[in-house]
Protein backbone atom coordinates (compact mmCIF):
# COMPACT_ATOMS: atom_id res chain seq x y z
CA UNK A 1 0.00 0.00 0.00
CA UNK A 2 2.92 2.30 0.86
CA UNK A 3 4.49 1.85 -2.64
CA UNK A 4 1.04 2.44 -4.24
CA UNK A 5 0.86 5.63 -2.10
CA UNK A 6 4.90 6.72 -3.55
CA UNK A 7 3.27 5.69 -6.68
CA UNK A 8 0.26 8.14 -6.59
CA UNK A 9 2.46 11.07 -5.23
CA UNK A 10 4.83 10.79 -7.95
CA UNK A 11 2.11 10.62 -10.47
CA UNK A 12 0.80 13.91 -9.24
CA UNK A 13 3.74 15.51 -8.92
CA UNK A 14 4.34 15.25 -12.38
CA UNK A 15 0.83 16.11 -13.19
CA UNK A 16 2.00 19.55 -11.34
CA UNK A 17 5.35 20.13 -13.18
CA UNK A 18 2.91 20.02 -16.01
CA UNK A 19 0.60 22.27 -15.18
CA UNK A 20 3.23 24.56 -13.57
CA UNK A 21 5.34 24.79 -17.33
CA UNK A 22 1.58 25.94 -19.25
CA UNK A 23 2.10 29.78 -19.97
CA UNK A 24 0.32 31.78 -17.63
CA UNK A 25 -1.78 33.40 -20.31
CA UNK A 26 -2.20 31.83 -23.98
CA UNK A 27 -2.49 35.14 -25.01
CA UNK A 28 0.25 36.58 -27.73
CA UNK A 29 2.08 39.99 -27.50
CA UNK A 30 0.04 41.17 -29.68
CA UNK A 31 -3.46 39.77 -28.28
CA UNK A 32 -2.77 41.16 -25.39
CA UNK A 33 -1.81 44.78 -26.60
CA UNK A 34 -5.39 44.66 -28.23
CA UNK A 35 -6.94 43.69 -24.46
CA UNK A 36 -5.34 46.22 -22.62
CA UNK A 37 -6.06 48.33 -25.35
CA UNK A 38 -10.00 47.90 -25.26
CA UNK A 39 -9.86 48.15 -21.66
CA UNK A 40 -8.10 51.00 -21.18
CA UNK A 41 -9.86 52.75 -23.86
CA UNK A 42 -13.10 51.96 -21.75
CA UNK A 43 -11.99 53.06 -18.91
CA UNK A 44 -11.48 56.47 -20.63
CA UNK A 45 -15.19 57.42 -20.69
CA UNK A 46 -15.91 57.35 -16.99
CA UNK A 47 -13.15 60.32 -16.61
CA UNK A 48 -14.24 61.79 -20.02
CA UNK A 49 -17.83 62.20 -19.27
CA UNK A 50 -17.33 63.67 -16.11
CA UNK A 51 -14.63 66.64 -17.60
CA UNK A 52 -16.46 67.10 -20.39
CA UNK A 53 -19.11 68.39 -18.74
CA UNK A 54 -18.23 71.30 -17.43
CA UNK A 55 -17.95 73.84 -19.82
CA UNK A 56 -21.66 72.91 -20.80
CA UNK A 57 -22.74 74.09 -16.88
CA UNK A 58 -23.93 77.67 -17.48
CA UNK A 59 -25.23 76.86 -20.92
CA UNK A 60 -27.55 73.88 -19.39
CA UNK A 61 -28.41 75.68 -16.29
CA UNK A 62 -30.32 78.30 -17.97
CA UNK A 63 -32.55 75.90 -20.69
CA UNK A 64 -33.14 73.96 -17.97
CA UNK A 65 -34.26 77.09 -15.81
CA UNK A 66 -32.91 76.20 -13.00
CA UNK A 67 -29.96 77.38 -10.31
CA UNK A 68 -26.38 76.42 -10.75
CA UNK A 69 -26.45 75.04 -7.32
CA UNK A 70 -28.74 72.53 -8.79
CA UNK A 71 -26.79 71.94 -11.92
CA UNK A 72 -23.48 71.09 -9.24
CA UNK A 73 -26.07 68.10 -7.56
CA UNK A 74 -25.65 66.85 -10.99
CA UNK A 75 -21.89 66.43 -10.81
CA UNK A 76 -21.78 64.99 -7.13
CA UNK A 77 -24.21 62.36 -7.99
CA UNK A 78 -21.59 61.93 -10.72
CA UNK A 79 -18.89 61.36 -8.59
CA UNK A 80 -21.32 59.33 -5.88
CA UNK A 81 -22.28 56.33 -8.71
CA UNK A 82 -18.23 56.66 -9.74
CA UNK A 83 -17.26 55.73 -6.27
CA UNK A 84 -19.82 53.07 -5.56
CA UNK A 85 -20.36 51.45 -9.08
CA UNK A 86 -17.28 50.09 -9.42
CA UNK A 87 -17.27 48.00 -6.42
CA UNK A 88 -21.04 46.28 -7.48
CA UNK A 89 -19.75 46.04 -11.16
CA UNK A 90 -16.22 44.40 -9.98
CA UNK A 91 -17.69 42.09 -7.52
CA UNK A 92 -19.82 40.52 -10.34
CA UNK A 93 -17.03 40.61 -12.64
CA UNK A 94 -15.14 38.39 -10.12
CA UNK A 95 -17.80 35.86 -10.48
CA UNK A 96 -19.78 35.80 -13.89
CA UNK A 97 -16.65 37.50 -15.76
CA UNK A 98 -15.27 40.26 -17.73
CA UNK A 99 -17.06 40.78 -21.05
CA UNK A 100 -20.53 40.37 -19.60
CA UNK A 101 -20.09 42.63 -17.16
CA UNK A 102 -18.47 45.33 -19.99
CA UNK A 103 -21.35 44.30 -22.80
CA UNK A 104 -23.57 45.24 -20.20
CA UNK A 105 -22.73 48.52 -18.96
CA UNK A 106 -21.48 49.77 -21.54
CA UNK A 107 -25.07 49.48 -22.87
CA UNK A 108 -26.24 51.42 -20.38
CA UNK A 109 -24.03 53.94 -20.84
CA UNK A 110 -24.60 54.29 -24.38
CA UNK A 111 -28.56 54.61 -23.86
CA UNK A 112 -28.02 56.60 -20.52
CA UNK A 113 -25.91 59.26 -23.11
CA UNK A 114 -28.79 59.25 -25.75
CA UNK A 115 -31.10 59.89 -22.93
CA UNK A 116 -29.15 62.50 -22.00
CA UNK A 117 -28.59 64.62 -25.38
CA UNK A 118 -32.58 64.35 -25.39
CA UNK A 119 -33.48 65.57 -21.75
CA UNK A 120 -35.74 68.60 -21.45
CA UNK A 121 -35.94 68.37 -18.21
CA UNK A 122 -33.65 68.98 -14.84
CA UNK A 123 -35.21 65.44 -13.58
CA UNK A 124 -34.27 63.29 -16.55
CA UNK A 125 -30.91 64.96 -16.43
CA UNK A 126 -29.97 64.81 -13.12
CA UNK A 127 -31.86 60.60 -12.90
CA UNK A 128 -29.78 59.71 -16.30
CA UNK A 129 -26.27 61.44 -15.17
CA UNK A 130 -26.25 58.71 -12.39
CA UNK A 131 -27.00 55.92 -14.87
CA UNK A 132 -24.35 57.47 -17.33
CA UNK A 133 -22.05 57.33 -14.30
CA UNK A 134 -23.28 53.84 -13.49
CA UNK A 135 -22.23 52.44 -16.84
CA UNK A 136 -18.92 54.24 -17.58
CA UNK A 137 -17.22 53.95 -13.82
CA UNK A 138 -17.06 49.88 -13.96
CA UNK A 139 -14.30 49.83 -16.80
CA UNK A 140 -12.30 51.55 -14.70
CA UNK A 141 -12.01 48.09 -11.67
CA UNK A 142 -13.44 45.78 -14.22
CA UNK A 143 -10.51 47.07 -16.40
CA UNK A 144 -7.66 46.74 -13.86
CA UNK A 145 -8.93 43.29 -13.02
CA UNK A 146 -8.69 42.20 -16.44
CA UNK A 147 -4.93 43.51 -16.49
CA UNK A 148 -4.24 41.13 -13.25
CA UNK A 149 -6.04 38.08 -15.11
CA UNK A 150 -3.21 38.06 -18.60
CA UNK A 151 0.09 39.48 -16.69
CA UNK A 152 2.65 38.21 -14.52
CA UNK A 153 3.97 40.32 -11.87
CA UNK A 154 7.16 41.46 -13.89
CA UNK A 155 4.67 42.81 -16.93
CA UNK A 156 1.70 43.56 -15.04
CA UNK A 157 3.40 47.31 -13.85
CA UNK A 158 3.99 48.29 -17.74
CA UNK A 159 0.27 47.07 -18.53
CA UNK A 160 -1.49 49.25 -15.73
CA UNK A 161 0.82 52.40 -16.73
CA UNK A 162 -1.16 51.74 -20.47
CA UNK A 163 -4.33 51.71 -18.49
CA UNK A 164 -4.22 54.27 -16.48
CA UNK A 165 -3.10 56.49 -19.30
CA UNK A 166 -6.48 55.99 -20.32
CA UNK A 167 -7.64 57.18 -17.43
CA UNK A 168 -5.72 60.04 -17.16
CA UNK A 169 -6.96 60.71 -20.89
CA UNK A 170 -10.52 62.02 -19.69
CA UNK A 171 -8.49 65.31 -17.78
CA UNK A 172 -6.72 66.08 -20.90
CA UNK A 173 -9.25 66.11 -23.47
CA UNK A 174 -12.38 66.49 -21.72
CA UNK A 175 -12.74 70.06 -21.09
CA UNK A 176 -11.48 71.50 -23.70
CA UNK A 177 -13.93 68.82 -26.11
CA UNK A 178 -16.56 69.95 -24.12
CA UNK A 179 -16.29 73.71 -24.46
CA UNK A 180 -16.07 73.31 -28.30
CA UNK A 181 -18.95 71.51 -28.54
CA UNK A 182 -20.98 73.31 -26.28
CA UNK A 183 -20.00 76.92 -28.47
CA UNK A 184 -19.91 75.08 -32.25
CA UNK A 185 -22.98 72.60 -31.93
CA UNK A 186 -24.94 73.05 -28.61
CA UNK A 187 -24.28 71.12 -25.18
CA UNK A 188 -26.46 68.31 -26.41
CA UNK A 189 -23.60 66.89 -28.98
CA UNK A 190 -21.49 66.44 -26.07
CA UNK A 191 -23.50 63.19 -25.39
CA UNK A 192 -23.90 62.45 -29.28
CA UNK A 193 -19.95 62.88 -29.48
CA UNK A 194 -19.94 60.18 -26.43
CA UNK A 195 -22.78 58.08 -27.81
CA UNK A 196 -20.78 57.55 -30.95
CA UNK A 197 -17.32 57.06 -28.89
CA UNK A 198 -18.83 54.61 -26.86
CA UNK A 199 -20.92 52.52 -29.79
CA UNK A 200 -17.46 51.87 -31.59
CA UNK A 201 -15.83 50.86 -28.54
CA UNK A 202 -18.69 48.44 -27.61
CA UNK A 203 -18.68 46.64 -31.28
CA UNK A 204 -14.57 46.42 -30.32
CA UNK A 205 -15.45 45.03 -26.88
CA UNK A 206 -18.36 42.42 -28.59
CA UNK A 207 -15.95 40.87 -31.01
CA UNK A 208 -12.00 41.14 -30.07
CA UNK A 209 -12.50 41.60 -25.91
CA UNK A 210 -12.50 37.92 -24.70
CA UNK A 211 -13.29 36.40 -21.47
CA UNK A 212 -9.99 36.49 -19.15
CA UNK A 213 -11.52 35.59 -15.55
CA UNK A 214 -9.30 32.73 -14.98
CA UNK A 215 -11.54 30.94 -12.21
CA UNK A 216 -13.32 30.57 -15.73
CA UNK A 217 -11.05 30.72 -18.54
CA UNK A 218 -7.71 29.41 -16.75
CA UNK A 219 -4.65 30.79 -18.37
CA UNK A 220 -7.13 32.00 -21.58
CA UNK A 221 -7.41 28.38 -22.91
CA UNK A 222 -11.08 27.65 -21.22
CA UNK A 223 -14.37 28.44 -22.99
CA UNK A 224 -16.97 30.69 -21.54
CA UNK A 225 -18.47 33.91 -22.65
CA UNK A 226 -17.21 33.35 -26.10
CA UNK A 227 -16.62 36.20 -28.65
CA UNK A 228 -17.82 35.51 -31.90
CA UNK A 229 -14.94 34.34 -33.57
CA UNK A 230 -14.45 32.09 -30.57
CA UNK A 231 -18.20 30.26 -31.05
CA UNK A 232 -17.39 30.27 -35.10
CA UNK A 233 -14.28 28.32 -34.02
CA UNK A 234 -15.76 26.18 -31.95
CA UNK A 235 -18.20 25.10 -33.99
CA UNK A 236 -15.74 24.23 -36.72
CA UNK A 237 -13.66 22.57 -34.86
CA UNK A 238 -16.03 20.62 -32.61
CA UNK A 239 -13.72 19.60 -30.33
CA UNK A 240 -14.96 19.15 -26.42
CA UNK A 241 -12.61 21.36 -23.94
CA UNK A 242 -9.19 20.85 -23.06
CA UNK A 243 -9.06 19.44 -19.70
CA UNK A 244 -7.18 22.88 -18.20
CA UNK A 245 -7.82 22.18 -14.44
CA UNK A 246 -11.07 24.09 -14.21
CA UNK A 247 -14.34 22.92 -12.83
CA UNK A 248 -15.63 24.24 -16.40
CA UNK A 249 -19.08 22.41 -15.15
CA UNK A 250 -19.63 24.94 -12.39
CA UNK A 251 -18.25 28.03 -13.84
CA UNK A 252 -21.49 29.08 -16.02
CA UNK A 253 -23.32 30.77 -13.72
CA UNK A 254 -23.29 31.85 -10.10
CA UNK A 255 -26.43 32.51 -7.70
CA UNK A 256 -27.66 35.75 -7.10
CA UNK A 257 -26.63 35.20 -3.31
CA UNK A 258 -23.61 34.59 -4.14
CA UNK A 259 -23.24 38.18 -6.34
CA UNK A 260 -24.56 39.81 -2.98
CA UNK A 261 -21.41 37.94 -0.98
CA UNK A 262 -18.69 38.85 -3.52
CA UNK A 263 -20.16 42.73 -3.63
CA UNK A 264 -19.80 42.86 0.01
CA UNK A 265 -16.24 41.19 0.09
CA UNK A 266 -15.04 44.33 -1.42
CA UNK A 267 -15.21 46.39 1.68
CA UNK A 268 -14.16 43.38 3.79
CA UNK A 269 -10.51 43.78 2.35
CA UNK A 270 -10.08 47.10 4.07
CA UNK A 271 -9.81 45.69 7.41
CA UNK A 272 -6.57 43.80 5.46
CA UNK A 273 -3.66 46.14 7.34
CA UNK A 274 -1.78 46.71 4.06
CA UNK A 275 -4.39 47.53 2.19
CA UNK A 276 -5.83 49.81 4.60
CA UNK A 277 -2.26 51.70 4.66
CA UNK A 278 -1.98 51.78 0.62
CA UNK A 279 -5.24 53.11 0.36
CA UNK A 280 -5.36 56.18 2.68
CA UNK A 281 -1.77 57.22 0.90
CA UNK A 282 -3.66 56.61 -2.21
CA UNK A 283 -6.97 58.15 -1.41
CA UNK A 284 -4.86 61.18 0.11
CA UNK A 285 -3.15 62.16 -3.34
CA UNK A 286 -5.84 61.29 -5.36
CA UNK A 287 -8.01 64.14 -3.29
CA UNK A 288 -5.09 66.55 -3.64
CA UNK A 289 -4.81 66.15 -7.64
CA UNK A 290 -8.72 66.76 -7.64
CA UNK A 291 -8.62 69.92 -5.46
CA UNK A 292 -6.24 71.76 -8.02
CA UNK A 293 -7.95 70.46 -10.61
CA UNK A 294 -11.76 71.51 -8.84
CA UNK A 295 -9.90 74.92 -8.50
CA UNK A 296 -8.52 75.58 -11.56
CA UNK A 297 -11.54 77.49 -12.87
CA UNK A 298 -12.66 79.56 -10.43
CA UNK A 299 -9.14 80.81 -9.17
CA UNK A 300 -7.56 81.47 -12.50
CA UNK A 301 -10.90 83.80 -14.13
CA UNK A 302 -10.34 84.99 -10.27
CA UNK A 303 -6.65 85.79 -10.16
CA UNK A 304 -5.91 86.33 -13.78
CA UNK A 305 -9.15 87.41 -15.45
CA UNK A 306 -9.51 84.19 -17.83
CA UNK A 307 -12.55 83.51 -19.72
CA UNK A 308 -14.08 80.14 -19.92
CA UNK A 309 -12.19 78.93 -23.58
CA UNK A 310 -8.82 80.08 -21.97
CA UNK A 311 -9.62 78.34 -18.42
CA UNK A 312 -10.48 75.40 -20.07
CA UNK A 313 -7.23 75.11 -22.15
CA UNK A 314 -5.00 75.49 -18.74
CA UNK A 315 -6.61 72.08 -18.40
CA UNK A 316 -3.98 70.77 -21.06
CA UNK A 317 -1.06 71.36 -18.43
CA UNK A 318 -2.24 68.82 -16.23
CA UNK A 319 -3.96 66.85 -18.49
CA UNK A 320 -0.45 66.07 -20.11
CA UNK A 321 1.30 65.18 -17.07
CA UNK A 322 -0.87 62.90 -16.08
CA UNK A 323 -0.59 61.22 -19.33
CA UNK A 324 2.52 61.18 -19.66
CA UNK A 325 3.58 60.60 -15.80
CA UNK A 326 0.92 56.96 -16.49
CA UNK A 327 3.09 55.87 -19.14
CA UNK A 328 6.71 56.69 -17.39
CA UNK A 329 5.11 55.20 -14.27
CA UNK A 330 4.20 51.41 -16.18
CA UNK A 331 8.12 51.36 -17.50
CA UNK A 332 9.68 52.15 -14.04
CA UNK A 333 7.87 49.99 -12.51
CA UNK A 334 8.87 46.71 -14.76
CA UNK A 335 12.54 48.55 -14.60
CA UNK A 336 12.26 48.06 -10.66
CA UNK A 337 10.66 44.92 -10.84
CA UNK A 338 13.46 42.93 -12.64
CA UNK A 339 16.33 45.35 -10.97
CA UNK A 340 15.11 43.75 -7.76
CA UNK A 341 14.63 40.48 -8.96
CA UNK A 342 18.06 40.43 -10.39
CA UNK A 343 19.43 41.38 -7.54
CA UNK A 344 17.82 38.81 -5.57
CA UNK A 345 18.51 36.01 -8.10
CA UNK A 346 15.72 35.35 -9.65
CA UNK A 347 15.97 34.81 -12.98
CA UNK A 348 12.38 33.63 -14.09
CA UNK A 349 9.92 36.56 -14.19
CA UNK A 350 7.51 34.82 -15.56
CA UNK A 351 6.12 32.76 -13.08
CA UNK A 352 2.66 33.37 -12.21
CA UNK A 353 2.78 34.06 -8.64
CA UNK A 354 5.11 35.65 -6.79
CA UNK A 355 7.45 34.11 -4.22
CA UNK A 356 6.14 35.03 -0.89
CA UNK A 357 9.55 35.91 0.32
CA UNK A 358 10.12 38.31 -2.99
CA UNK A 359 9.81 42.20 -1.52
CA UNK A 360 6.92 43.16 -3.44
CA UNK A 361 6.34 45.97 -1.46
CA UNK A 362 9.70 47.67 -1.94
CA UNK A 363 9.59 46.67 -5.73
CA UNK A 364 6.50 48.97 -6.43
CA UNK A 365 6.71 51.58 -3.16
CA UNK A 366 9.99 52.39 -3.29
CA UNK A 367 9.20 54.63 -6.06
CA UNK A 368 6.56 56.68 -4.46
CA UNK A 369 9.39 58.94 -2.38
CA UNK A 370 11.06 59.66 -5.86
CA UNK A 371 7.83 61.37 -6.30
CA UNK A 372 5.22 61.86 -3.61
CA UNK A 373 7.69 64.31 -1.53
CA UNK A 374 8.26 66.39 -4.70
CA UNK A 375 4.33 66.53 -4.74
CA UNK A 376 4.22 67.78 -1.33
CA UNK A 377 6.32 70.61 -1.38
CA UNK A 378 5.30 72.09 -5.28
CA UNK A 379 2.03 71.89 -4.02
CA UNK A 380 2.68 74.59 -1.68
CA UNK A 381 4.62 76.73 -4.27
CA UNK A 382 1.44 76.48 -6.31
CA UNK A 383 -0.78 77.80 -4.06
CA UNK A 384 1.36 80.93 -3.21
CA UNK A 385 1.74 81.43 -6.65
CA UNK A 386 -1.76 81.90 -7.05
CA UNK A 387 -1.36 84.39 -3.66
CA UNK A 388 1.31 86.31 -5.21
CA UNK A 389 -0.48 86.20 -8.60
CA UNK A 390 2.74 85.11 -10.18
CA UNK A 391 2.84 84.80 -13.95
CA UNK A 392 0.29 82.57 -15.18
CA UNK A 393 2.87 80.09 -16.68
CA UNK A 394 4.48 79.56 -13.33
CA UNK A 395 1.13 77.85 -11.86
CA UNK A 396 0.64 75.91 -15.51
CA UNK A 397 4.16 74.54 -15.50
CA UNK A 398 3.40 73.35 -12.25
CA UNK A 399 0.01 71.66 -12.69
CA UNK A 400 1.86 69.57 -15.22
CA UNK A 401 4.43 68.51 -12.52
CA UNK A 402 1.84 67.92 -9.83
CA UNK A 403 -0.45 65.77 -12.24
CA UNK A 404 2.33 63.77 -13.47
CA UNK A 405 3.92 63.08 -9.66
CA UNK A 406 -0.06 61.69 -8.40
CA UNK A 407 -0.01 59.83 -11.60
CA UNK A 408 3.12 57.68 -10.71
CA UNK A 409 1.63 56.98 -6.88
CA UNK A 410 -1.93 56.22 -8.59
CA UNK A 411 -0.27 53.43 -11.19
CA UNK A 412 2.17 52.35 -8.28
CA UNK A 413 -1.11 51.62 -5.58
CA UNK A 414 -3.42 50.45 -8.19
CA UNK A 415 -1.02 47.66 -9.59
CA UNK A 416 0.21 46.68 -5.38
CA UNK A 417 -3.36 45.85 -4.86
CA UNK A 418 -3.22 43.76 -7.80
CA UNK A 419 -0.15 42.36 -6.75
CA UNK A 420 -1.84 41.14 -3.41
CA UNK A 421 -5.01 39.76 -4.47
CA UNK A 422 -4.81 38.77 -8.12
CA UNK A 423 -8.06 36.10 -7.77
CA UNK A 424 -10.01 39.36 -6.53
CA UNK A 425 -8.20 42.03 -8.47
CA UNK A 426 -11.43 43.76 -9.77
CA UNK A 427 -12.89 43.90 -6.56
CA UNK A 428 -9.54 45.00 -4.17
CA UNK A 429 -9.35 48.08 -7.46
CA UNK A 430 -13.03 48.42 -6.67
CA UNK A 431 -12.41 49.25 -3.19
CA UNK A 432 -9.55 51.36 -4.17
CA UNK A 433 -12.11 53.82 -6.56
CA UNK A 434 -14.87 54.37 -3.96
CA UNK A 435 -11.98 55.05 -1.23
CA UNK A 436 -10.34 57.85 -3.21
CA UNK A 437 -13.31 59.26 -4.61
CA UNK A 438 -15.42 59.91 -1.60
CA UNK A 439 -11.91 61.83 -0.27
CA UNK A 440 -11.67 63.45 -3.32
CA UNK A 441 -15.10 64.55 -3.28
CA UNK A 442 -15.11 65.56 0.69
CA UNK A 443 -12.17 67.71 -0.20
CA UNK A 444 -13.54 69.46 -3.46
CA UNK A 445 -16.04 70.95 -1.04
CA UNK A 446 -13.42 72.94 1.01
CA UNK A 447 -11.02 73.97 -1.48
CA UNK A 448 -12.50 76.98 -3.39
CA UNK A 449 -14.61 78.15 0.19
CA UNK A 450 -11.10 77.97 1.95
CA UNK A 451 -9.14 79.89 -0.52
CA UNK A 452 -11.81 82.63 -0.53
CA UNK A 453 -11.81 82.48 3.26
CA UNK A 454 -7.95 82.38 4.10
CA UNK A 455 -6.15 82.83 0.72
CA UNK A 456 -5.02 80.21 -1.91
CA UNK A 457 -1.55 79.98 -0.77
CA UNK A 458 -2.63 78.72 3.19
CA UNK A 459 -5.48 76.16 2.00
CA UNK A 460 -2.67 74.28 -0.18
CA UNK A 461 -0.18 74.28 2.27
CA UNK A 462 -2.54 72.92 4.71
CA UNK A 463 -3.75 70.36 1.85
CA UNK A 464 0.01 69.21 1.18
CA UNK A 465 0.84 69.13 4.63
CA UNK A 466 -2.57 66.46 5.32
CA UNK A 467 -1.10 64.66 2.32
CA UNK A 468 2.55 64.36 4.11
CA UNK A 469 0.90 63.08 7.37
CA UNK A 470 -0.85 60.45 5.35
CA UNK A 471 2.77 59.22 3.82
CA UNK A 472 3.37 57.71 7.21
CA UNK A 473 1.16 54.91 6.10
CA UNK A 474 3.93 54.24 3.81
CA UNK A 475 6.23 53.95 6.18
CA UNK A 476 4.22 51.42 8.01
CA UNK A 477 3.76 49.14 5.00
CA UNK A 478 6.85 49.13 4.10
CA UNK A 479 8.08 47.72 7.58
CA UNK A 480 5.24 45.45 7.88
CA UNK A 481 3.59 44.86 5.15
CA UNK A 482 5.43 41.42 3.98
CA UNK A 483 5.30 40.60 7.25
CA UNK A 484 1.41 40.82 7.40
CA UNK A 485 1.16 39.20 3.51
CA UNK A 486 2.83 36.24 4.88
CA UNK A 487 0.56 36.01 8.03
CA UNK A 488 -2.27 36.29 5.55
CA UNK A 489 -0.71 33.85 3.02
CA UNK A 490 0.09 30.90 5.96
CA UNK A 491 -3.91 31.77 7.61
CA UNK A 492 -4.96 30.69 4.09
CA UNK A 493 -3.02 27.40 3.22
CA UNK A 494 -4.27 26.93 7.34
CA UNK A 495 -7.73 26.63 6.46
CA UNK A 496 -6.61 24.95 3.23
CA UNK A 497 -4.77 21.83 5.17
CA UNK A 498 -7.92 20.18 6.98
CA UNK A 499 -9.26 19.60 2.92
CA UNK A 500 -6.10 18.02 1.76
CA UNK A 501 -5.90 15.68 5.25
CA UNK A 502 -9.30 14.64 4.92
CA UNK A 503 -8.31 13.64 1.06
CA UNK A 504 -5.59 11.88 2.19
CA UNK A 505 -7.28 10.12 4.75
CA UNK A 506 -10.26 8.84 2.46
CA UNK A 507 -7.58 7.35 -0.22
CA UNK A 508 -5.87 5.35 2.77
CA UNK A 509 -9.27 3.86 3.99
CA UNK A 510 -9.68 3.18 0.27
Amino acid sequence: MSKDINDNIILKSNHVEDIVQEPYSIFSSQKKAVIVGIVSFSAFFSPLSSNIYYPALEVIQKEMNTTINMINITITMYMVFQGISPSFWGSIADLWGRRPVFLATFFTYIAACAGLACANNYVTLLVLRMFQSFGSSSAIAVGAGTIGDISTPSERGGYMGVFSMGIMMGPLVGPFLGGVLTSQLGWRWIFWVLVIMASVTWIAQIFFLPETLRSLVGNGSGYANPTPSQILRRRKNQKPDTNDGINHSDKQKKSVVAVLKQIGRSFVYIKEKDVLCILICNSADFAGLHCILSSIGPLFASVYGLDELTVGLTFLSPGFGAFLGSFASGKIMNWKFKQLAKSLGITDLKKSDLDPNFPIEKARLGLVWYFGIPFNILLIVYGWCLHFEVHMAVPIFLNFILAFATAVVFNVSSTILVDLFPKSSASIVALNNITRCFTAALAILSVVPGAQAIGAGWIFTIISIVILISRASLFIELKYGPKWRLQRKAKQDASASPTIISEEEQRQEQ
